[in-house]
Order: structure tokens, then C-alpha cells, then sequence
């Protein structure tokens, strides 16, 4: 198995940045909990507060697939406060 690793950049929708972030934190903490979940961190822009990076590392990608049907993974999606998700290239990092 090959662990999973990513990082995007989520942009919330106007004026819910704070309820984001709230969700994002919620989001963290349960999915820190997953089995395959090697890491989980989120991070908020000191300059935009509705910018948030998450960097993700999941045993496999049948572990991150795992994530995203979960309950907790699909009730975040739910509440439509994301205006937009954009993965980070690699070549960034180099």
C-alpha cells in the first residue's frame, strides 16, 4: 500500500468563514480518529480568514476513499460553505 498524500487550498463562501473554520475543526478532530488517517492538519490564512490550507496523508486510497463517505466527512460537505476546493500542486513544494 502507498499512503495518500494531499494538500488544498478550500476557500469559504462569503461571510462564513468563521463557521468554516468551526466545521473544519470539527472535521479534524473526527477524522484524526479514522484508521488509515496518518495526518489531518488544517491551517488559516493570517491574511484572508475565509482561506484555510488542509494537508491530508491517508495510509492508502482505500483509506481516504474510507474518509470521504463518512459520516462526518459527508455532513461537512452538507452544509455548503465552501465556495471552492483547489488542489495544491506538488511543484509548489519544490
Amino acid at each position: 500500500m502507498t499512503n495518500i498524500r494531499r494538500i488544498v487550498r478550500i476557500q469559504s463562501k462569503p461571510g462564513l468563514a468563521a463557521a468554516t473554520r468551526a466545521a473544519l475543526i470539527e472535521l479534524q478532530r473526527a477524522t484524526k480518529a479514522e484508521a488509515g488517517c496518518r495526518e489531518f492538519i488544517l491551517f488559516q490564512a493570517l491574511d484572508d480568514e475565509s482561506a484555510f490550507l488542509l494537508i491530508e496523508d491517508f495510509a492508502s486510497a482505500e483509506a481516504l476513499d474510507r474518509h470521504m463517505q463518512l459520516q462526518h466527512t459527508q455532513a461537512f460537505f452538507a452544509r455548503e460553505m465552501v465556495a471552492g476546493i483547489k488542489p495544491i500542486e506538488r511543484s509548489w513544494m519544490s
